[in-house]
């Protein structure tokens, strides 16, 4: 019989939405490229307070712990690691302890997605248009910089040249800064990369070996959350269409076998679970977590909405 006792671990990069959403509209400006007209180039910093919180299928918030802008959420062992903006914290599942900074290098910044690798961790230093794979102890791995694999300019068309020895920790680089502003990665069983390009509105694929990249997907609305499941499935949300996509990779190409719409022009994040058979869409426009059944996601298991000025990022099932 399923269990349907659902907990849930939530990441809010801000408890003042209505405050972002002033800033969007006030520093939107068009740009050069035919996709991107959102994003600006310096962040709002009187709106950089978050928290975390537990909550559970009905919508009870059972924990929260106030952090500045936490975004991606990954277990490790009997804790879990979170990024937020330059450095990664590490929290019970419970939110009772916290350690602070339990990794940080000079090379994070404006961290957004955290996933697990075979060898470690891989975040998306989408600050500086990077990514970045390190061990639990910090040890860099592995490392791929947008703006040495041909992005070398941003949305309104200036060329972008980074210092990588430079600490980016505490810089606040806006999106239009940024020439990917890729925001989400995961690795494939065979160890190349995939990566959601906001900018490009396209997912593409990272050889570790010399960091030549392949586009697998494009015609996407600012997409993020990429995840990859089993037997050559992933997983993202395509944000701006408001839809979630599961997806196949075969020869090198994405070919979408199941898409799961909401009512939403901004759904945050999108991933599915075998083992609950769930659909976990995150709407960020509206403050709401919406978990859908099968594959296809036709039926709506439910609706958890959430305080209006938490501007959800990420869930992770607890």
């Amino acid at each position: 019989m399923r269990n349907d006792h659902i907990t849930l671990l939530v990441s809010c990069i801000s408890t003042q939405h209505s405050t972002l959403k002033k800033h969007w509209k006030q520093s939107r400006e068009e740009t050069q490229c035919p996709l991107t007209v959102l994003g600006s180039h310096f962040k709002p910093q009187d709106a950089q307070n978050g928290l975390l919180a537990v909550v559970d299928e009905t919508g009870d918030v059972h924990h929260k712990f106030e952090l500045s802008m936490p975004a991606g959420l990954v277990c490790a062992r009997q804790s879990v690691l979170v990024a937020a903006q330059g450095t990664i914290h590490e929290v019970t599942p419970d939110l009772a302890l916290v350690q602070a900074d339990a990794i940080s290098l000079p090379t994070f910044s404006m961290l957004h997605s955290l996933t697990r690798t075979r060898r470690g961790y891989l975040a998306s230093s989408t600050g500086v248009d990077a990514l970045i794979e390190f061990t639990r102890a910090g040890e860099v791995l592995w490392e791929w910089w947008a703006t040495e694999h041909g992005f070398t300019q941003t949305p309104t068309g200036e060329e972008r040249i980074l210092d990588k020895m430079a600490d980016h920790r505490h810089m606040k680089y806006g999106t239009l800064a940024q020439t990917t502003h890729v925001n989400s990665a995961a690795e494939l069983p065979d160890g190349r990369i995939l990566a959601t390009l906001f900018h490009q509105g396209m997912v593409i694929c990272i050889d570790r070996k010399n960091g030549a990249w392949e586009p697998v997907l494009d015609g996407l609305d600012h997409p993020h959350a990429i995840r990859v499941l089993e037997q050559g499935y992933f997983t993202l949300a395509d944000t701006g269409h408001g839809r979630a996509l599961l997806v196949s990779l075969h020869e090198g190409q994405g070919h979408i076998e199941s898409e799961v719409a909401i009512e939403t022009t901004w759904l945050q994040d999108a991933h599915y679970e075998y083992a609950r058979d769930l659909w976990f869409l995150v709407d960020g426009k509206n403050s709401r977590i919406v978990l859908r059944r099968g594959l296809s996601g036709q039926k709506t298991f439910t609706q958890i909405d959430l305080d209006p000025e938490w501007r959800l990022y990420e869930v992770l099932p607890l």
